[in-house]
């Protein structure tokens, strides 16, 4: 142990490892976006919640929709329920239509990782519609009538 109560070598390592990450947070410092998601991401964090896991991913390529870019169906699937989502991209972001199978739930909610969430209505037979959301990471969320949420994993819906 030195004079100041610490062993010298941890002490060094300690003075070491805030110095590179002194250096880091200059020279290549972690981008604003993913702070803000990873930020997002926790304050949105669900833990009693249902998980519905991605079972499905197909391009729609050379459909006929006025999209700009991608366009993409994509399947979740938790216990209770399946969500079956048609995501296009559009010149500013995307639009999701889809369905909640079996039909339950009167709203559910799109929740990006930057904190952003809009409610859609969920009609009698389980279709929902989001005209104009922006891209990026997020998830879709419900609460069926006896109370179950269901989140659907995180990713670029």
């Amino acid at each position: 142990m030195n004079d100041n109560g610490h062993n010298g070598a941890e002490y060094d390592d300690a003075r070491l490892l805030a110095d590179l990450n002194t250096l880091y947070e200059y020279d290549d410092p972690v981008p604003e976006q993913v702070l803000a998601a990873a930020r997002g991401a926790f304050a949105w964090a669900n833990f009693d919640a249902e998980l519905a896991k991605l079972l499905d991913e197909q391009s729609l390529v050379g459909q006929t929709v006025r999209a700009t870019g991608d366009h993409r169906l994509l399947t979740f699937e938790a216990a209770h329920l399946t969500f079956v989502v048609e995501a296009t991209e559009l010149a500013h972001g995307r639009k999701l239509v889809g369905q909640v199978v079996p039909a339950g739930p009167s709203e559910l909610w799109w929740e990006s990782a930057g904190g952003d969430s809009t409610s859609a209505k969920v009609d009698e037979l389980g279709r929902f519609s989001l005209p104009q959301l922006p891209a990026g990471p997020a998830r879709l969320r419900c609460e069926l009538p006896d109370g179950t949420r269901v989140v659907t994993e995180w990713g670029t819906i």
